[in-house]
């Protein structure tokens, strides 16, 4: 017994000592950064302002990261930190205020466009290539490059009046695809047994668990939401280009054999043809171009103010420029609240692709006690998730509707399953053209292990106070909690579909019948009574403000708020720009892509529609 307490009696000591010299690390770096952020303050009250010329400057418009409606601030943390997990958010109202003023700017030379590192919906990609072609419409010249060019970069780019291709790139605009994994045999052969409890025959999320291959149901519901978006795209790319009528379907249909006839042409080799000289020679891009002949290209057409051929030429950012153009906000007694559900919702804080009830609700709450905001204009943004999150937001906004102030709602790229549910409280819907909404469904799913214990010869066995509790997940579940289960999901399914058809005033066979899990686009949406009007958020104000008889107004966004030490670490740590070099797929392994998902707890009902993740 003396050398096993010897032993453990050192390892003690060890961990005691690992863990005072952690906490002092840490202490240290937390003091480090305090003293370097009120150097820093200090040193920034002394700083002489510049100014911000953009006359004969090209607008260099290159944001890196994902358009979002409205960007959401995120109290720092050590899991945040180690997971690297910020992401740098532009609003599309930002975005197209810039391109839309570059329009009239006489100031610019020219405009600079490459969107290659941007990840959007393609709702926001077709009003940012409208405000493009609007530029090119107003003569002045812009210059799209990227590395590689995708749907939604192309459709953005292809309204340049210059369109560069990098010589090693390519142009992959080539339509949408559906292709999901199937799981059903894996957890046969891991002895899993998934049990999925669905409510709508469109609704097929879940079923990767439950098939092998897709349902006709899916292919149906994809093929008449992405086929017309497709068809709007490849005639806004065809128009700009002026290529003929189809040709994009072409390319993307033929894009191989193009590629070995051509490479035939030249050489008789079949590695000898690339993308790019393909996109070129087919009229998809104007050139060619390294980063460096870029670069002398536009030395020559816009020499910089140093005359240097190894710099870019004398541009203006797209936040820089935003600060000269912003509108004055004036004040007045008559606001309209915006509220955004933006991600995946679920109970908690809101945070980025993270739509928490928590704060939707509080921000619902601000509004409500403030007797100024005459209407709510709630902006959706989400492909829907928990149903318990969904409905803490709709009692929130009852209490809004309650005090006989409007509530509309504008509809953005997605408004799906949980995405819908929060609308029905809505005196007007408006939707885009390209809008992702329906897929009004429910869905829960059970994993049980039975066969994993019978493999390993394990048995399970014991005694409960009452008949509900004697099942548990190590066991073959009965048919009467099956049967329970799916009368449970049957009856958030009934919610829903009354719900949605007391705020559509419309019978509850017919929402049934337009519902099933079934997505549309926000055009298809209109047809069949889900959205009142086609429109955007500016739309959805201008109503409210119409109705109300409002002479003056002012629209102000509830967002979540930080505290002054929350806001102070967030931008200390994003000025540091720390990288620990901890592995992200480590992290991301532990971060459950669909968070509405808690497979912790017995059931997880969900109003989440799958598809609109594939359609970015």
């Amino acid at each position: 017994m003396g050398k096993t307490k010897t032993f453990w009696g050192t390892v003690d000591s060890f961990l005691t000592k690992i863990r005072k010299i952690f906490l002092n690390i840490v202490t240290v770096i937390v003091f480090l950064f305090i003293t370097i952020g009120i150097v820093g303050s200090f040193g920034a009250m002394f700083e002489d302002e510049q100014t911000i010329d953009k006359e004969d400057k090209v607008l260099w418009f290159k944001p890196t990261g994902v358009v979002v409606d409205t960007s959401t601030a995120e109290a720092a943390s050590f899991e945040s930190i180690l997971n690297d997990s910020s992401v740098e958010q532009h609003q599309l109202e930002d975005l197209l205020k810039v391109l839309n003023a570059a329009a009239n700017d006489e100031d610019l030379s020219a405009v600079y466009i490459n969107v290659s590192e941007l990840g959007m919906y393609y709702s926001s990609a077709f009003k940012l290539a409208e405000a493009v072609r609007k530029i090119t419409e107003s003569e002045k010249n812009v210059i799209a490059y990227a590395m590689e060019y995708n749907n939604a970069s192309y459709l953005i780019s292809s309204q340049a009046n210059k369109v560069f291709l990098n010589s090693m790139g390519g142009v992959s605009a080539i339509g949408f695809s559906r292709k999901r994994e199937y799981y059903k045999d894996l957890y046969e052969n891991l002895r899993i047994n998934y049990h999925v409890f669905v409510a709508g025959d469109f609704k097929t999320g879940p079923e990767p668990f439950t098939r092998t291959d897709m349902s006709e149901e899916d292919k149906l519901a994809w093929r008449e939401f992405a086929d017309p978006l497709w068809n709007s795209m490849t005639d806004m790319m065809e128009n700009a280009r002026n290529l003929d009528a189809g040709f994009m379907q072409y390319y993307g249909d033929n894009l191989f054999e193009l590629l070995k006839l051509k490479a035939n042409e030249q050489s008789g080799e079949t590695n000898a043809y690339s993308n790019a000289l393909l996109a070129k020679d087919l009229n998809l891009v104007d050139e060619l171009v390294t980063e460096e002949s870029l670069r002398k290209w536009f030395y020559e057409n816009y020499p910089n103010e140093n005359d240097n051929e190894y710099e870019f030429p004398d541009s203006i950012g797209i936040y820089d420029y935003l600060g000269l153009i912003d509108d004055e906000i004036e004040e007045s007694d008559n606001k309209i609240a915006i509220v955004n559900i933006e991600g995946t919702i679920t109970t908690g804080e809101a945070a980025f692709n993270i739509a928490g009830s928590d704060t939707i609700v509080e921000n619902i709450r601000k509004a409500t006690k403030n007797k100024s905001v005459k209407a709510l204009v709630l902006r959706v943004n989400s492909p829907g998730g928990s149903v318990y999150a969904s409905e803490l937001i709709t009692n929130a906004l009852d209490e809004f509707k309650d005090s006989n102030r409007p509530i509309i709602t504008s509809m953005g790229d997605i408004a799906a399953s949980g995405g819908v549910w929060v609308t029905t409280r809505s005196e007007k819907i408006y939707a885009e053209n390209e809008t992702l909404t329906g897929s009004i469904g429910v869905y829960g799913m059970i994993p049980t292990i039975e066969g994993i214990y019978d493999w390993a010869g394990i048995s399970v066995d014991g005694i409960s106070s009452t008949k509900a509790g004697e099942w548990d997940p190590r066991l073959n579940m009965p048919q009467d909690v099956k049967s329970s289960i799916q009368a449970g999901v049957d009856e958030v399914y009934k919610k829903f579909v009354t719900k949605v058809s007391e705020n559509r005033d419309m019978s509850y066979e017919e929402v049934h019948k337009i519902a099933k899990g079934r997505i549309w686009s926000g055009e298809q949406a209109l047809q069949v009574g889900l959205v009142d009007e086609i429109g955007d958020i500016n739309d959805a104000i201008s109503y409210a403000a119409q109705i109300l008889e409002l002479d003056d107004y002012q629209a102000i966004t509830y967002k979540k708020e930080l505290d002054p030490f929350e806001i102070f670490i967030a931008e200390f740590l994003d000025n540091l720009d720390i990288d620990l070099g901890i592995n992200k797929n480590l992290i991301n392994i532990l971060d459950s892509k669909y968070k509405f998902i808690d497979l912790d707890k017995d059931l997880t009902t969900a109003v989440y529609c799958f598809v609109c993740d594939e359609i970015k």
